[in-house]
């Protein structure tokens, strides 16, 4: 029986992240460092068209080369040879998908170290303000000079662009049935390290295609600031609304995908600038909209450890079907149940004309109001939608409590 020196998967990560900082691999024969520039990546898509997952670490080698991380401990269930097409290929599949703005915020958490957990990269300073410039920070620790960074952070984007990875599974002991049963015969670099007693030994099967430098593509270099102004560019979708969000809000957002898909969500959506959109059928012959997205806070709303351009979350609930239904029996369900929402999940109206739960407004006179159904959460001018108090999450359950009641799943 093998017992491994790490109790969690985390301990292993974090062991194999700083053991990169000073520690160069030996791979057939040559040795090479590795930059590991992307920790924990959020991919909702990556487990498939409505699942999430998360890519354990993402890093590029001095070499060029492009390495997609996938961490199992031996102990791990998951730790078989389903992982390659389970999770490394459906992560590949979904990083490809990414523009150059979305894998460059997607990385900031971790350059900027605001990550929780982790090492963070002593040879990047704190006020580094791009991915490119952290690319340049590390050539310039291999001896070579700026543009060396320049060329390794496009040719990085390039092989992401074109799906050209070195897939690899991170563990604390070989798996030989895993890497006996890796998939064959066909374009994709896989390597399986085992890091045990800080010492990395790398197994590899390189594809020809992995020697290529990819496509000759133009990147803009541009820093963080400038990526997040120009949030118009970025759709709201399922797996782009975390590159926008501050990291505190984050959590809240993963946890709304997984009770959608609980109450039967079936992934399908709509989009404007700032949310996408879905209808949910319910037991009373409407059905109810749901708005997810991004929100401007403005500098009355104290969102958490934000930096520049990061927002707050929409998740609003709309009632709309229900107030153009023709009949009126209807239409004051709907607003009878929207008043039950603001009861249990402190939601209101969007917009000032009436306060939902003031017992003058009544049903009647809401008919002949401009109000188009939707609702969010709104405590005070302060505290409003989420953006990560604490406090939110009781409001969040009750939300969800209050939708499994009138759902059909």
């Amino acid at each position: 029986m093998i017992i491994s020196e790490y109790a969690i998967e985390r301990q292993l990560v974090n062991s194999f992240i700083k053991y990169t900082f000073t520690n160069a691999m030996s791979i057939e024969g040559k040795t090479t460092r590795l930059f590991i520039w992307g920790y924990e990546i959020l991919l909702p898509d990556g487990k498939g068209q409505y699942n999430s997952g998360i890519l354990d670490l993402f890093g590029t080698d001095e070499d060029g080369e492009v390495w997609l991380i996938e961490a199992k401990l031996i102990s791990n269930k998951e730790w078989n040879s389903e992982i390659w097409n389970e999770q490394l290929g459906l992560y590949a599949k979904s990083l490809q998908k990414r523009t150059e703005q979305e894998i460059v915020l997607g990385a900031r958490r971790y350059i900027m170290k605001e990550s929780a957990g982790t090492f963070f990269l002593d040879f990047i300073p704190n006020n580094t303000k791009s991915l490119s410039e952290a690319f340049q920070h590390w050539a310039l620790l291999l001896g070579h000079g700026h543009d060396k960074g320049k060329d390794l952070y496009e040719s990085t984007l390039s092989k992401i662009k074109s799906g050209n990875f070195i897939q690899c599974v991170l563990s604390d002991s070989f798996g030989y049935e895993i890497w006996t049963n890796r998939p064959k015969f066909d374009e994709v670099s896989r390597a399986y390290i085992t890091f045990q007693n800080e010492s990395a030994h790398v197994t590899i099967e390189k594809n020809a295609s992995s020697n290529l430098k990819g496509e000759n593509d133009s990147w803009s270099h541009e820093t963080w600031k400038s990526f997040m102004k120009q949030k118009n560019e970025i759709k709201p979708t399922p797996d782009k609304i975390p590159l926008l969000l501050a990291d505190s809000v984050i959590p809240t957002y993963e946890k709304i995908l997984s009770n959608m898909n609980q109450i039967g969500w079936n992934g399908k959506y709509a989009s404007n600038q700032k949310a996408f959109r879905f209808d949910l059928p319910t037991k009373y012959d409407a059905d109810i909209r749901i708005h997810i997205g991004w929100i401007d806070a403005d500098g009355q709303q104290d969102i958490q450890f934000r930096t520049p351009y990061q927002f707050g979350l929409k998740f609003n609930i709309d009632f709309r079907h229900f107030k153009k239904h023709p009949d009126i029996n209807v239409w004051e369900k709907g607003y009878q149940l929207a008043k039950e929402l603001a009861e249990t999940a402190r939601y209101n109206i969007r917009g000032r004309e009436f306060a939902i739960l003031d017992p003058y407004w009544t049903a009647e006179k809401v008919w002949k109001l401009k109000w188009d159904g939707e609702m969010y959460r709104f405590i005070s001018q302060t505290n409003r939608d989420y953006i990560g108090l604490e406090e939110e999450q009781a409001d969040l359950e009750s939300s969800f409590e209050f939708l499994r009641k009138v759902v059909v799943c």
